[in-house]
């Protein structure tokens, strides 16, 4: 079967991994691959693409040119699936442009309400929210089938955007836990301050950072005074750092910008902290979970498929003193933090990377019979 994965680029974002991570992980000796991107500008997950899957990168600039450019790609190519990440409209329109029998499946890792309400992203005039609510609605009632990271995108574009349930596919992200734990257990600890809290994501709006620098000002002596080390990059950079020199946090947050592999550094904390106003998922969850670190988690329709509150990590509202409480809590209880680590190892399996990918060949099997 001929796979191709369209992606716009192999930028830091979890929807590019995971494209890379299913597409390198299908068998090639069953699927002829390839991964379409309109741009290699600064890519960070080529290392990561398998070395016999073909990787094309578009010559055109403007969007009609890479549509025009896509088309004739599928019509020479004529692949029997077409999964875009992110650039679903193109993508598409480009399988209807080439008139080839391919099946077009959507792979969406969020909510679109909340894209759509995300001040990361350009949708303050309700015109563009419309019209992007309208393209969703026609476009998505005519792919072959919509896969979905969680139940909570599945309901959102069904009740919010029309979307036929018959459509939705939930696959979960997939984690490669033997290549995390390894990375985790390897990694030294010499040098890390105790106790220590670590976050990981995109310095964006979205991920809520203001919200766990309030929690983690607020845990004076009685838990200890806890370090937080922040992975990731974004434009709110300036503005966290500004936040986190202030007298409560000053000298405790460093920002360690983004890491390709950053389970060493998750898997030497004491707390791993994810403050998300939306989650589609939650990829770093279980990878923190499988690096062997207790979480705690804001509740969003992504977290709450991976956590069970008390029984693999901690759930808690977006509010500065309930994550404090339970990054307090996790800090000073080591029966309640060893018992949730214990779950969370076990239940990571559902997440194994052959499992998942064995999810999509089914899937891919199928749409395609």
């Amino acid at each position: 079967m001929k796979i191709c994965f369209v992606v716009p680029s192999l930028t830091s974002g979890g929807a590019e991994r995971v494209a890379v991570t299913v597409l390198s992980a299908l068998d090639p000796a069953r699927h002829e691959r390839v991964l379409y991107l309109f741009s290699g500008e600064r890519g960070v997950y080529f290392d990561r693409v398998a070395p016999d899957v073909r990787v094309v990168i578009a010559a055109q600039r403007s969007w009609p040119g890479r549509l025009w450019e896509l088309a004739r790609f599928l019509r020479s190519t004529r692949p029997d699936v077409v999964m875009p990440f992110l650039s679903y409209f193109i993508a598409a329109m480009a399988v209807w442009l080439a008139r080839i029998p391919a099946c077009v499946i959507f792979n969406q890792g969020t909510p679109t309400s909340g894209f759509l309400d995300d001040p990361d992203f350009a949708w303050q005039r309700p015109w563009k929210r419309r019209l992007f609510s309208m393209l969703t609605r026609l476009f998505y009632r005519r792919a072959d089938a919509v896969v979905v990271t969680s139940a909570g995108v599945a309901d959102d574009l069904a009740i919010n955007h029309g979307v036929p349930r018959a459509k939705l596919r939930v696959l979960h992200n997939p984690v490669d836990i033997d290549v995390i734990a390894a990375a985790a257990a390897a990694a030294s600890s010499d040098a890390v301050p105790r106790p220590l809290v670590v976050a990981a994501g995109r310095l964006a709006g979205v991920k809520n950072y203001p919200l766990l620098l309030a929690a983690v000002g607020r845990l004076g002596e009685g838990a200890g005074t806890p370090s937080l080390w922040i992975l990731g990059e974004g434009p709110e950079r300036a503005r966290l750092e500004a936040i986190a020199s202030q007298p409560a946090l000053a000298g405790r947050v460093r920002f360690l910008g983004f890491r390709p592999d950053p389970w060493g550094i998750i898997g030497q904390a004491d707390v791993f902290v994810l403050t998300s106003t939306y989650e589609g998922f939650g990829n770093v969850l279980v990878e923190a979970m499988a690096c062997g670190t207790p979480v705690v988690a804001t509740r969003s329709p992504g977290t709450v498929e991976i956590i069970e509150d008390g029984v693999n990590g901690l759930l808690v509202a977006h509010d500065a003193a309930a994550v404090a409480a339970a990054i307090g809590e996790l800090l000073s209880n080591r029966e309640l933090r060893d018992r949730l680590v214990a779950r969370a190892r076990h239940d990571v399996d559902h997440y194994a990377l052959p499992r998942v990918v064995e999810r999509y060949d089914q899937l891919f099997h199928e749409v395609a019979a």
